[in-house]
């Protein structure tokens, strides 16, 4: 398990959505194929929603492009 993936799961542990977004999109901006890439963003997504996060519209333009929303 690489440190992303550890850093992921502490702050589900702590249940720290607004980490999560953050963590998800790092992990986005690292995966390394656009399956991946999707799967991130969309959770980085959804925890932004969650949180309120300014992010919020930026991650839904990236799914938007990518072809995963609307």
């Amino acid at each position: 398990m690489n440190a992303l993936d550890q850093r992921l799961l502490a702050a589900h542990a702590r249940d720290d959505r607004t980490a999560l977004v953050s963590l998800y999109l790092e992990a986005a901006d690292s995966a390394n194929d656009a399956d991946a890439e999707g799967f991130y963003l969309t959770h980085a997504y959804v925890f932004a929603l969650d949180t309120g996060s300014d992010l919020a519209p930026s991650l839904h333009a990236r799914l938007k492009a990518a072809g995963r929303e609307e």
